[in-house]
């Protein structure tokens, strides 16, 4: 029947074409693009349901369009994952690779020429094509299957697809991880940079927040792990959920970066972990002394190296097609040159430039299933940066200040350009990963890390940064820190439920502090205050009454998130910032000013937060609570500020999840929007709900639960036929998307095939 079906169906289309028609037959249409009901496909497969045919992988899909991949082998779910990537997030995952690669601005234009130059000056792309040797053959494998999915969704959907879409290599996958570490990486050397007048690649990216509990603080006597990963909402940062089982017992559920074919933060059935940035310093810049006689080389001890040049070609897309930009990339024995100033030029190194494996070694922390796996994969040092923390099953709870770190010198201040003329600068090594910060199974019974330094992700973590090198790196405590130790602290028989109330905490702590000066500049100098409407009265009065948080019917959290953004202004240009009186005058000025914007721009100061603060999806609006730039709390955000005054939120809790590692392990998430970036699925905003009312879906972890929730199924890679098939009903909805054809609203239901 489906032969007949797809015979019927091309005669169908080659008459059209012939004939020159715009509408098609509409009973076949109406055939073709009918969806087999899911429950016909389960009931057809019955016990296999969860076991495919060999080298198939079976993409099944819950309520919120998670894709549960399964395969007889890992190599098969990396095929299946692949596809179902490509099914959600396709065009998105490519502007991926063609970051990594130089390459987007071919598509985006000049917004992206920055990029490009950056990825071609580090060489990711073309260090990943030399060096994809050496990773060992089953990821390579597994990488390739990978991209055997991406590429077998492009072929089927080709007609439908922008003309710059292409094929997909191994080596593109690769690229793309180093791209992503590589923008973590650069951000440890914001501070030498900007003694310079450069900056990073990509603006400072938002802190992250996790913790685990122990048994000793659990409800239910097994850790609870929480982790709040936080990120811009932009390429190549977007993340996806997916959940991977295959025979060879891969059964790890999670979140990654669009184009990864790991779980980069999430849990198996034995394990949870996930990652925040830390401090550790993998990146320097090198002062290097031109020759003033021939500035193509530089002064090294007692002689002189060249700076070697490459000239590349960079294709920027404009309205008269593709056009050409030279760039010259120049790079000293340290590294690239990011600047040329007069008989100087700063040359970058960073400790992952040369790496290639990270895919290799996440995948093997995805298999683990005790801490000593764990520890292992961790130690290979893939991952240049990182605080990882993570708990078990048997009770285990581990945190380790995680990075690539360079032995140098203890000389120099590497947190500024060092002499690139002598070797004394020059690295020696790296520290080794059990000579890194670590914490296991603290007596306090928790651990976390919201950014902060090694020492206090435990009140009795026994750290101490002097016992460390010097040029490691190490941080600083913060307001969340301070915000979730006192809270775990002082708790016991710690819930799930806890854990999301903390994950969407919204107390701004810091306003605590600052609330305290204005009131008391405000109270010193009240009576002599020019205030005729009594605004500024008003406006403490405002602050007073309100309770420090970002809820969404807060009328003080955009009066104070609007005087913080002036006084932080105001105070980073005076010179005498211990001057109690001068910082005194600065807050009333910055209050006085925030006053006039409110005013100004609303028309009233007590304003609720929900009004204005807003995640926009296409069409839709969410109101959204949480901290905005700024400020700090657990729940923090990422704003642009728009000419009527609404807040857009542009980044912040990218995936929550919270793992009770109980057994079976049981987990909660939200992503920020959903698990589609097709405006036509309804899991394009289903998630952005539960951002909105500060709520987690309960995963679908067992086979047990999945199967009552199933709303999609599809097996592929499809035979030639099938394909051929799914080809042409991509056609024609694409067909029916623009008007072209026009259906019959016939119910005709096709014959039920397991490929479906």
């Amino acid at each position: 029947m489906r032969w007949f079906i797809f015979v019927v169906f091309t005669i169908a289309f080659a008459t059209q074409s012939e004939a020159e028609e715009d509408i098609i037959d509409r009973d076949s249409l109406a055939v073709l693009l009918a969806e087999v009901p899911v429950e016909t496909l389960v009931a057809k497969l019955g016990d296999s349901l969860f076991s495919p045919p060999e080298d198939k992988a079976r993409i099944l899909r819950d309520a919120y369009g998670v894709p549960h991949i399964y395969g007889r082998t890992d190599v098969d779910v990396a095929f299946g994952f692949g596809y179902a990537q490509a099914e959600d997030h396709l065009l998105q995952m490519l502007k991926n690779f063609r970051q990594a690669r130089g390459r987007l601005a071919e598509v985006e234009g000049t917004s992206a020429l920055k990029l490009d130059e950056t990825a071609l000056l580090w060489r990711i792309h073309s260090v990943a094509g030399e060096r994809y040797g050496d990773i060992p053959e089953d990821t390579r494998h597994y990488i390739a299957a990978f991209v055997g999915g991406i590429n077998h969704y492009i072929e089927i959907h080709r007609q439908v697809l922008p003309q710059w879409v292409q094929d997909v290599r191994a080596v593109d996958v690769v690229a793309l991880a180093r791209w992503i570490l590589f923008l973590f990486a650069e951000q440890t050397g914001e501070s030498e940079l900007s003694h310079v007048g450069l900056a990073t690649t990509v603006p400072k990216l938002p802190g992250s927040n996790l913790w685990v509990v122990g048994a000793s603080r659990s409800g239910s006597d097994a850790p609870v792990l929480a982790m709040d990963v936080q990120l811009p909402y932009t390429t190549p940062f977007q993340l996806c959920e997916a959940h991977l089982v295959s025979n060879s017992g891969l059964n790890v559920m999670g979140a990654t970066f669009f184009g990864l074919p790991i779980i980069f933060a999430g849990h198996n059935d034995h394990i949870a972990w996930s990652m925040t940035s830390n401090d550790i310093d993998i990146f320097d810049l090198y002062e290097v002394r031109l020759d003033p006689i021939n500035p193509r080389r530089y002064f090294y001890g007692d002689g002189k190296r060249r700076v070697v040049s490459r000239q590349v070609k960079i294709g920027v897309h404009s309205e008269q097609g593709i056009r050409e930009v030279e760039r010259e990339l120049r790079y000293t024995d340290h590294g690239p040159v990011y600047k040329m100033i007069g008989n100087w030029a700063y040359a970058a190194r960073t400790s992952m430039e040369n790496r290639v494996d990270a895919i290799g070694q996440l995948l093997e922390m995805n298999r683990a299933v005790t801490l000593s796996d764990f520890q292992q994969a961790l130690s290979h040092l893939e991952l240049p940066v990182f605080n990882v923390i993570y708990g078990d099953v048997t009770g285990e709870i581990f945190y380790v200040f995680n990075g690539r770190c360079p032995m140098r010198s203890e000389g120099f201040d590497w947190r500024a350009p060092v002499p690139g003329w002598t070797s004394e600068t020059e690295w020696r090594g790296v520290i080794a990963f059990s000579q890194l910060p670590q914490v296991h199974n603290p007596a306090s019974g928790f651990l976390q890390n919201c950014n902060v330094s090694p020492d206090v992700v435990a009140i009795d973590s026994g750290l101490k940064m002097n016992d460390f090198p010097p040029f490691l790196g190490w941080g600083t405590p913060n307001y969340r820190a301070q915000r979730i130790v006192n809270r775990l602290l002082t708790s016991r028989n710690i819930a799930v439920g806890d854990m999301q109330v903390l994950l969407r905490d919204d107390y701004i702590v810091d306003a605590e502090e600052y609330k305290g000066l204005i009131y008391r500049a405000y109270n010193r100098a009240w009576p002599v205050l020019h205030d005729p409407n009594w605004d500024i009265g008003n406006a403490v009065q405002i602050l007073r009454a309100w309770d420090n948080r970002a809820s969404l019917e807060s009328v003080g959290t955009l009066l104070f998130s609007v005087w913080k953004t002036q006084f932080d202004s105001l105070f980073a240009q005076i010179p005498q910032k211990r001057d109690i009186f001068v910082r005194e005058k600065v807050v009333l000025e910055a209050l006085q000013q925030a006053v006039a914007y409110m005013t100004a721009t609303y028309g009233r100061l007590d304003v609720p937060w929900g009004q204005v603060h807003h995640l926009k999806r296409g069409d839709r609006t969410f109101p959204i609570g949480g901290a905005p730039s700024g400020t700090e709390a657990l729940h923090q955000t990422l704003t642009q500020i728009e000419a009527d005054g609404t807040m857009v939120i542009e980044g912040g809790s990218a995936f929550g999840m919270v793992v009770s590692l109980v057994q079976p392990v049981q987990s909660w998430s939200a992503l920020v929007y959903g698990n589609s970036e097709d405006p036509a699925s309804p899991h394009y905003d289903d998630q952005a709900d539960l951002q909105h009312r500060n709520t987690f879906k309960k995963t679908v972890f067992t086979t047990g639960d999945l199967q009552p929730v199933l709303t999609d199924l599809t097996t592929v890679p499809y035979d030639p036929e099938e394909a051929e098939r799914q080809s042409m009903k991509a056609l024609w909805r694409k067909q029916l998307q623009t008007g072209v054809v026009a259906p019959d609203s016939t119910n005709t239901e096709p014959e039920s095939s397991i490929d479906n």
